[in-house]
């Protein structure tokens, strides 16, 4: 399964924009979450670095009584990464840790909150992929952990997968981390990190784990 960040949000506020259009009233033509970003302390901590922060429009035109409106929603993105040994794939090191925070505006109408975002499974939210990593194909859960983000308890949820590092061509056996998505203000944040398997074993989830604890959402 190949798929993008782009691909999972669109889908997303079609979706969202459904239920909206349906309402006696559209509230705004505009939809705006707010960036959610590690602390510097938890990067230095884990040796991790800012790759991107970025703003992910997307725009969809809904219908009401025959006439079309264009609602934009504007998410933020941003992406994480440490450089780590890859001897066995014949690399000696790569920026292949990455972990990633999205950002998603809930959608209110008449006091009831509208986002599908904010009610996907984890399974369905493995689909958040950065553009590191393409060609993942994700393979069976094995194991969970609670995990506070933005002083809300989540679930964190950790699968075997295979993906192609694109820097380096390559393909191997990683492990998926990803959260159950936390409404915070306005917007939902959803987390998600991709790291290699070493050996079959795991080296990074401590850090993912203090990243994560340490998100800063105004």
């Amino acid at each position: 399964m190949t798929v993008t960040r782009r691909r999972l949000l669109a889908a997303g506020v079609t979706a969202g924009t459904g239920v909206v259009a349906g309402c006696t009233s559209l509230v705004e033509d505009s939809l705006s979450s707010k960036v959610a970003t590690v602390s510097g302390t938890a990067l230095d901590e884990t040796g991790y670095g800012e790759h991107t922060v970025n703003e992910v429009v997307i725009e969809r035109t809904v219908s009401r009584f025959g006439f079309d409106r264009t609602i934009e929603v504007r998410n933020w993105y941003a992406e994480y990464d440490r450089a780590i040994a890859l001897d066995s794939f014949g690399l000696t090191r790569a920026r292949a840790a990455v972990v990633a925070v999205l950002t998603t505006p809930q959608v209110s109408v008449l006091g009831k909150t509208f986002n599908p975002v904010g009610e996907y499974s984890t399974d369905e939210l493995v689909e958040l992929i950065q553009s590191r990593y393409d060609r993942l194909e994700v393979g069976r859960s094995v194991d969970e952990q609670s995990v506070s983000i933005l002083g809300t308890e989540r679930t964190l949820t950790r699968y075997e997968a295979r993906a192609r590092l694109i820097s380096a061509g390559t393909s191997f056996d990683v492990f998926l981390q990803l959260s159950e998505p936390v409404a915070h203000g306005d917007d939902f944040v959803i987390c998600v990190a991709v790291y290699p398997q070493v050996h079959g074993l795991e080296t990074e989830s401590g850090a993912v784990r203090t990243m994560l604890e340490s998100l800063e959402h105004n």
